[in-house]
């Protein structure tokens, strides 16, 4: 699987239209896996409830296994780590997913956030740059964070 990372992140002039349905997956897998990481180390610390919660979103959203989705998220640390912004991420998720699909990403970034009891002021702060980025209505995003903090509270 190491290899199809490669082969889709070579940094080849290939078109959109020339990738395959598989490598816009992998793309679209290693975008969200970002996106999701950013939220869970966005007050510079991955709590235990954290990771867990990104690797169990990981497990069920994409019905991979265990070693697969640890070699996402190694992958997608990666490219997180050489990228300068989240913008290729988050227009990676723009063109291939429909408004319903992000909001759902949003509430599973609300999940995160919330997995530790939590809401630290830059968790807030990168809530929000992904509710600009992904072009989500404000009050569809506070509605989604309420949800799952309510959820996370009863």
């Amino acid at each position: 699987m190491l290899g199809i990372f490669k082969k889709v992140f070579d940094g080849s002039s290939r078109g959109k239209s020339a990738l395959s349905a598989e490598e816009r997956e992998l793309r679209l897998r290693t975008a969200t896996c970002v996106i999701l990481l950013e939220a869970a180390t966005a007050d510079h610390n991955l709590s235990p409830e954290e990771q867990k919660e990104v690797l169990d979103i990981l497990t069920a959203r994409y019905n991979m296994s265990d070693e697969a989705v640890e070699e996402l998220i190694e992958k997608s640390e990666r490219e997180r780590e050489h990228s300068t912004d989240l913008w290729y991420f988050t227009n990676q998720i723009n063109e291939n997913m429909d408004n319903e699909e992000k909001y759902r990403l949003m509430e599973l970034v609300w999940e995160v956030i919330y997995s530790d009891g939590t809401l630290d002021k830059f968790e807030n702060y990168v809530a929000h740059k992904l509710q600009n980025m992904l072009n989500i209505d404000h009050s569809i995003f506070i509605e989604l964070k309420m949800k799952v903090k309510n959820e996370c509270q009863a």
